[in-house]
C-alpha cells in the first residue's frame, strides 16, 4: 500500500459509508433552517447572529463527522492494520483527515450561498464566512481527531469526544464570528483570520502524532 493508494481508498470508504456524512450534513441544514423559525425570522435579529448561527452548527455537523471516524476502522480490524503496515502512521492520519474534511466542508460551501441569503447575511460577511470556514475548519478537524482516537475503543463514546474536545473549539468559534461581524461592520479582520490560520497550521502539526498516539493505545 502506498500513500496516494490510501487516499483513494479513503474516497471510496467514505462513498460506501456516506450515510454518516449525509447524516452530519443534514444536521447542519436542519440546526440552521430551524433556528429562524424557533427563535426570530425578522431580518434586524438573523443578519447580526447569521455567523453564530452558521458556525456553532457547523462545529455540531463537524463533532458528529469526526466521533465516528475510527468507529468503522477499530471495528473490522482496519485500524489495527494501518499501524503494523510499516507505513507513517501520522502522515496516514493526516491523509485520513484530509478526505474527511473534503467531504464534509466542500458540500457545506456548496451550501452557504442558500443558507446565507435565508439568514440575511450580508454581502459584506458572506465573503468572509467562506473564509473562516476554509481556514478554520482544519482546526475542528486535527482537534476533534484526537479526541475520536482516545475513545474509539469505547462504546457509546459520542458525549466523551464532545466533553473532551469542545473547550478546544470555542477559540475557533469566537474568532470566526468576530472576523464575520468586523467585515459587516467595515472594521479590519485580516489578524482574525490570521490567529484562524495560525490555528489550523499549529494543529496541522501536533494533531497527526497525538492522534497515532492514542491509536496505538485504543489497539494495544
Amino acid at each position: 500500500m502506498t500513500y496516494s493508494s490510501f487516499l483513494v481508498s479513503e474516497f471510496l470508504v467514505l462513498w460506501r459509508r456516506k450515510q454518516d456524512v449525509f447524516n452530519a450534513l443534514l444536521f447542519f441544514i436542519i440546526v440552521v433552517a430551524l433556528f429562524p423559525i424557533g427563535i426570530n425570522s425578522s431580518p434586524d435579529f438573523l443578519a447580526p447572529a447569521a455567523a453564530g448561527i452558521v458556525w456553532c452548527a457547523a462545529v455540531l455537523a463537524i463533532l458528529m463527522a469526526v466521533e465516528s471516524m475510527f468507529k468503522e476502522d477499530y471495528r473490522d480490524g482496519s485500524l489495527e492494520q494501518l499501524v503494523v503496515s510499516g507505513l507513517s502512521l501520522p502522515l496516514l492520519i493526516l491523509l485520513k483527515v484530509v478526505a474527511q474534511w473534503l467531504a464534509v466542508v466542500l458540500p457545506l460551501l456548496v451550501m452557504m450561498p442558500l443558507l446565507s441569503e435565508m439568514l440575511y447575511l450580508p454581502r459584506s460577511g458572506f465573503r468572509v464566512l467562506i473564509m473562516t470556514l476554509l481556514i478554520g475548519t482544519p482546526s475542528l478537524f486535527f482537534i476533534g481527531v484526537i479526541g475520536a482516537a482516545l475513545t474509539v475503543s469505547i462504546k457509546q463514546g459520542a458525549m466523551l469526544v464532545m466533553l473532551l474536545i469542545l473547550p478546544f473549539y470555542l477559540p475557533v468559534i469566537i474568532f470566526s464570528t468576530l472576523a464575520i461581524k468586523a467585515a459587516q461592520a467595515g472594521l479590519p479582520y485580516s489578524g482574525l483570520l490570521a490567529m484562524l490560520l495560525a490555528m489550523s497550521l499549529m494543529s496541522l502539526v501536533i494533531s497527526p502524532f497525538m492522534t497515532a498516539i492514542a491509536v496505538k493505545a485504543s489497539v494495544n
